[in-house]
């Protein structure tokens, strides 16, 4: 191992997102055989399981890829359309796939009356970021009943970040004390004001915690040469965690750990990780196909089969479809990016620089 880097190919993030994914799928494997309370992580942290800390993770990433895609875009177009044909694509086909193919499958009404029942029309609005967690009929008996696909959640909240960052380098204010103002509020709105006034909002509840993690991706590339990028404080802050692990202070010292530990570890030289992704990156297509093909097996089997077997046959079976999805869906709509109109330097958006 080597010191970090930020050269923009040599480094971890295709690894650490492909290891997040699977972290995920790790995850929903006890919640979606009626074992969550035995999920590792939950019982070492007393909050968050493995699921949830690896969106934490994605979302510490995404500030911090999102930040230099943001600075580095030939314009508004580029940087929006950029980021909708990363996400929407395999997304409308993963929404399919589920409304087509595992609905039918599992559902418990006739066929006739599921494709004409209300709420198999409401499920495709989750191809607009619209969520809808219910099929009719569909993983009624499961351990973990009603949900199709539990993952989906995450991605009005990522592309709400997305809108965050386009809005503030478009009224050109966008560098580092926006940002730094703006998670200051999430941390007091998610921290105080929250549980001071018993607010019940689950909106504002999901958006200041995956907002506060993306913002602190954000501040990290924003001051990405001045930060020490070191061992021996990436140490303390794993030792902080263990200290910590079920105390009232432990989520906050996750928010205070996790970014710097996440980015830490993505720009270690490790050369056998840095040129992980070459074969694709499939972390996108494990995030948003595990779910409905776990619950497809726990339904196959009426929530019998052993959770180690039902681990590997979902990651095996979810795995195969993100390789799928990254080479004939997600692949060929990025290199859509090639046509995207180019601007002179004259005509590119213009950013907050005094405060980067």
């Amino acid at each position: 191992m080597h010191a970090p880097t930020t050269a923009p190919r040599d480094n971890n993030f295709d690894f650490l997102r492909f290891f997040a994914a699977s972290m995920v799928v790790f995850g929903h494997s006890y919640g979606l055989s009626g074992q969550a309370d035995r999920e590792p992580l939950r019982v070492f942290s007393g909050s968050y399981d493995s699921a949830d800390i690896a969106v934490h993770v994605f979302f510490v990433m995404s500030g911090f890829l999102i930040a230099a895609s943001w600075l580095n875009s030939r314009s508004v177009l580029d940087f929006a359309a950029k980021r909708a044909l990363r996400i929407m694509p395999a997304l409308i086909v993963s929404v399919l796939f589920v409304v087509l193919l595992i609905g039918p499958l599992a559902t418990e009404l006739p066929l006739g009356d599921y494709f004409t029942a209300p709420g198999t029309l409401a499920y495709l609005a989750n191809a607009a970021l619209i969520t809808e967690f219910r099929l009719p009929g569909v993983f009624e008996a499961n351990p973990f009943p009603h949900s199709v696909n539990g993952s989906l959640w995450t991605l009005p909240y990522e592309v709400l970040m997305y809108a965050t960052v386009l809005t503030l380098g478009i009224v050109k204010v966008f560098g580092r004390s926006s940002a730094l103002i703006g998670l200051i509020l999430m941390v007091g709105v998610h921290f105080h004001l929250m549980p001071i006034y018993e607010m019940q909002s689950d909106l504002l509840r999901k958006a200041t915690r995956l907002g506060m993690f993306f913002y602190t991706g954000v501040l990290l590339y924003l001051y990405r040469q001045l930060v020490r990028w070191n061992w021996k404080i990436a140490a303390l802050l794993v030792a902080a965690n263990l200290v910590s692990a079920r105390t009232d202070h432990w989520e906050l010292v996750h928010l205070l750990t996790l970014p710097y530990l996440t980015l830490y570890l993505a720009q270690l030289r490790i050369p056998r990780l840095s040129g992980f992704g070459k074969a694709g990156d499939f972390s996108y297509g494990l995030y948003i196909f595990s779910f409905p093909v776990q619950q497809l097996l726990m339904h196959w089997t009426d929530g019998q089969l052993p959770l180690i077997p039902f681990m590997l046959l979902g990651f095996a079976a979810s795995l195969a479809l993100a390789v799928l999805s990254w080479h004939l869906v997600e692949s060929p709509a990025l290199r859509l990016k090639r046509y995207l109109p180019r601007q002179s330097p004259s005509t590119a958006p213009v950013v907050a620089t005094s405060n980067r």
